[in-house]
């Protein structure tokens, strides 16, 4: 039996790596040129925590990347020590885009970030 789960959620198994590939597109569907772009990825037990458990960003090429620019084209990379701490419970997340603009946007509103129990614990 499977949990379901709202389109933007997402569900890992706690410990594992995970890599989340996303298509940026403005209000009228058109892609978004990211060149130059940041994005950010954050995971928190409640939109109201002052600091998120897990932050993402393409700051570092190792947590996320903006794979094809002018697609609009993104991944977030998730590691098994990003989540092999968290208890098995349904988290936040969000993932925002700040164009060199400076315009930002919420690309992923809040949505549930589950984190599943696996079975092997496989120590990091």
């Amino acid at each position: 039996m499977s949990l379901l789960l709202p389109e933007n959620s997402i569900e890992v198994i706690r410990g594992t790596s995970k890599t989340f590939e996303l298509t940026v597109r403005d209000d009228a569907n058109a892609v978004v040129d990211l060149t130059g772009s940041r994005i950010i990825f954050s995971v928190k037990t409640s939109p109201a925590d002052p600091l998120p458990l897990i932050q993402k960003t393409t700051d570092n090429i190792t947590q996320a990347e903006i794979t094809v620019p002018r697609e609009g084209k993104a991944r977030i990379y998730l590691q098994p020590n990003d989540t092999q701490t968290l208890e098995a419970l349904q988290y936040v997340f969000d993932v925002w885009v700040i164009l060199t603009s400076g315009k930002r946007f919420a690309v992923v509103p809040s949505s549930i970030f589950a984190v599943k129990p696996g079975v092997t614990l496989i120590p990091l």
